[in-house]
């Protein structure tokens, strides 16, 4: 993920990831974003093995992981609830994950990226996409983000195995 470039919604590859964003969107209605209680199991009910929520921390200084999916979990090796990512090996992959998720809370604005070959260790034979959605509980600023990956083997979607 350290060389991915950051995309609009409209650019998604991934039905899960659309499923998500749609949802968010129909929720979001013209606001800036929903706030975390709009959206309910019923709504994420077969997304939930790969959808995660982090809470914003300083403003977007830091951030705490709340809640992940069992693939996310999978995917990332341990259960990462309450971690703040700055405690966390400072590797490419978590450094692009800082920057997408600053850049979320900075433009207040949905962001994709990928499909790209993962960049995290050991997960190399993967092509991943992820999209990141604000959450807001004023209104006015992102107060937790919610994502969302999706998997494929590597060589899936064009890209060099």
């Amino acid at each position: 993920m350290s060389h991915a470039k950051l995309k609009t919604p409209d650019a998604i590859v991934g039905e899960r990831c659309q499923a998500l964003y749609d949802i968010w969107h129909h929720l979001a209605n013209g606001r800036v974003a929903p706030r975390r209680e709009e959206i309910t199991l019923g709504h994420v009910r077969k997304l939930t093995p790969w959808l995660w929520v982090i809470d914003v921390i300083d403003s977007g200084g830091d951030f705490r992981f709340r809640l992940a999916g069992d693939r996310v979990v999978q995917f990332l090796g341990g259960h990462l609830a309450d971690v703040r990512l700055s405690e966390l090996s400072k590797n490419a992959f978590f450094e692009r994950m800082k920057q997408t998720l600053s850049h979320c809370v900075e433009h207040k604005l949905p962001v994709a990226i990928g499909p790209v070959r993962s960049g995290y260790e050991g997960k190399e034979h993967w092509e991943v996409e992820f999209v990141m959605l604000p959450l807001s509980e004023d209104g006015k600023s992102v107060s937790s983000l919610m994502g969302i990956m999706e998997l494929w083997p590597a060589g899936t979607n064009g890209l060099p195995t």
